[in-house]
């Protein structure tokens, strides 16, 4: 029997049998038997408790369990499991517990029983408190010989929360759905799901309580796959396989089978320490083309994330935003190109374009010029300039194209630059068309409002409500509104009844802004034609419609289709434009082609000319 010297035993020995600690009473205190195997010890499920937070907290405790897991290169520590004899028969309390070790240490290995000495406390950035449970400040700690333990517990379905399994083995038999990759090769982690792809509460349901109930519902459901470490861009995580590519895109919509590890808390979540690859991976299929809509006329919507051409003449990188160098641009370029020649749209709504005027250097006229050397003799795009330089005095602004062969201007297009479009809120540029070949005109708006993002800045009825639809939403709630007004005043002398709102609304489709364009008699041409799943965006392992293509009732009844291309919000950000900042290894999974040429999936709908 090996013994560790004993460091903090005085502490122990001043605590022992006193109770009165955080969720203890004088009725329940601690005891502190001579430490030796097979003395009493407090049972681990006692130690957890039924709350997020241990009711031993700040107690030293002396503990028996198996090691379940050896983390302590990449976790500082490892897990550990009650024998089969110390369990209880409640289900809502937890057998496992994590044992922080400040060094490592070569005595710790799997299936082996230990006795330990140690202090409770909550750890991996504890939220009030509320963390993963663990054991610091050992101070003593044997060996006892080989440990048994039971099998892990099966999940086949949302539990009622994961905090009953915190520091425990369990197997997800599958199959489990990719809803997050944001952080796979960055982190090693993915997000996955017992209940297929989450949506954002406020996509699916009203802000306050019903989107509260999808967000509890989607906690039950979710779980990060974790790959054991805390590094930044591993150079190999040991669990995927088969390696990111082409044929492999590990796209949101994959699912596994047969996922086994041990219950983690950290970061503010619960993550699955895996402790082997799993048993089977099914790739979700890229959508190769754009959706069939229908109809005589493709009119179209595309955040472009952020291009930046610099001076637009190769230099003056990095730029405020987006690409970091000539080389990252040229990336990017490529991939927004190569969508907008897929899509072939006879217009399209731009987002998040360059706001640097309308000359050959600015970053839309760059991005025209890409896109008609790509097309050769069928590259007929122009660009609609607004009568002012700048459109607004974001550095990012909207923008329109079309195909002269398909459709041209009819009078001049116009821009509201009032209200809530002073500030923050991208100005609105419209414009009406009508098909060359004969047809009835249609004016399309390209809007951009307000992100959810920068709340430190936000105030009164911008703060984060806890509604679910973030900070904001009074800016964008007034933008949704002076919009319905502006348009009704025909800005483009087209007709106000024949009007295509499109482009980045950044709400969910049950958010204030969606709503109240609603009320006002614009149709929702998405959710008429997809209906429920329908999303361009994915955030934090949800997805959601950010993008909109909203309709006055009579140019609806001319719509034929309208439909997302699913190439980007699925996708891993590796496979788009690379920053040089990221490791070559990285960049190098980029390709030239749509996948990953945004954050945001493009719209499409399809008109009939009459």
């Amino acid at each position: 029997m090996k013994t560790v010297p004993i460091l903090v035993l005085a502490l122990a020995a001043g605590l022992a049998g006193c109770g009165g600690g955080p969720g203890s009473s004088t009725a329940d205190p601690i005891r502190l038997a001579p430490f030796a195997c097979g003395n009493f010890s407090t049972p681990i499920h006692q130690i957890q408790g039924r709350g997020g937070a241990s009711p031993r907290l700040g107690h030293v405790v002396d503990v028996e369990g198996v090691v379940t897991g050896n983390f302590q290169e990449g976790l500082g520590g490892f897990f550990i499991e009650a024998p089969i004899g110390a369990r209880d028969d409640d289900a809502a309390t937890s057998e496992g517990i994590f044992v922080v070790v400040p060094e490592r240490r070569d005595d710790i290995r799997a299936g082996r029983l230990l006795r330990i000495r140690a202090s409770v406390t909550e750890t991996g950035d504890a939220d009030g408190g509320r963390g993963l449970t663990a054991l610091t400040a050992i101070s003593e700690l044997v060996e006892c010989g080989d440990g048994e333990l039971p099998e892990p517990v099966v999940i086949d379905a949302p539990p009622p929360d994961w905090e009953r399994f915190e520091a425990m083995r369990v197997v997800l038999p599958g199959p489990v759905t990719v809803t997050g990759n944001a952080e796979l090769l960055r982190f090693g982690r993915i997000d996955v799901s017992l209940s297929g792809r989450l949506f954002q509460p406020t996509e699916v349901a009203r802000p306050g309580a019903p989107a509260r109930a999808i967000a509890e519902s989607n906690a039950r459901a979710r779980i990060a796959l974790d790959d054991n470490l805390e590094i930044e861009h591993p150079r190999r995580i040991w669990w995927l396989d088969p390696a990111p590519s082409a044929r492999a895109p590990w796209r949101v919509g994959t699912e596994l089978d047969g996922v086994a590890g041990i219950v983690d808390q950290r970061l503010g979540g619960y993550r699955l320490q895996l402790t082997a690859r799993p048993g089977a991976v099914r790739q979700a299929e890229r959508p190769v083309a754009p959706p069939e809509v229908g109809g005589d006329l493709r009119i179209a919507s595309f955040n472009v994330e952020n291009f930046f051409n610099g001076n637009g003449r190769g230099g003056d990188f990095p730029t405020p935003r987006g690409a970091d160098s000539m080389r990252a641009f040229r990336q990017q370029r490529d991939k927004v190109v190569a969508t907008l020649a897929a899509l072939r749209a006879d217009v399209v709504a731009l987002q998040e374009i360059e706001n640097d005027g309308w000359d050959e250097t600015s970053a839309i006229a760059d991005l025209v010029g890409a896109l008609n050397r790509a097309l050769g003799r069928e590259g007929d795009y122009r660009y609609v300039r607004s009568a002012t330089e700048l459109l607004g005095k974001d550095q990012i602004k909207v923008g329109l194209i079309y195909r002269e062969s398909r459709v041209r201007p009819v009078g001049e297009p116009a821009s509201f630059e009032q209200g809530a479009f002073v500030d923050r809120n991208r100005v609105p540029l419209a414009a009406t068309f009508e098909p060359v070949d004969g047809g009835a005109p249609f004016t399309v708006v390209s809007n951009h409002f307000k992100s959810k993002g920068g709340c430190e800045e936000a105030t009164g009825g911008d703060r984060d409500q806890g509604d679910f639809q973030g900070c904001w939403n009074d800016t964008r709630r007034q933008a949704a509104r002076e919009l319905v007004e502006w348009l009704a005043t025909d800005p483009t002398g087209g007709g106000r009844d024949q009007v295509l709102v499109l482009g980045d609304l950044n709400a969910y489709g049950f958010e204030d802004p969606i709503r109240l364009m609603l009320d006002r008699g614009y149709r929702d041409l998405v959710a008429m034609h997809v209906g429920d799943g329908a999303y361009s965006y994915v955030w934090r392992g949800e997805s959601g419609r950010l993008d909109h293509a909203l309709a006055t009732p009579a140019l609806a009844a001319r719509v034929t289709g309208a439909a997302e291309w699913h190439i980007n919000a699925d996708e891993l950000e590796v496979f788009g434009w690379a920053s040089d900042r990221v490791p070559e290894r990285v960049r190098r999974l980029s390709d030239p082609g749509p996948f990953r040429s945004s954050d945001h999936d493009p719209l499409i709908v399809g008109l009939r000319r009459e």
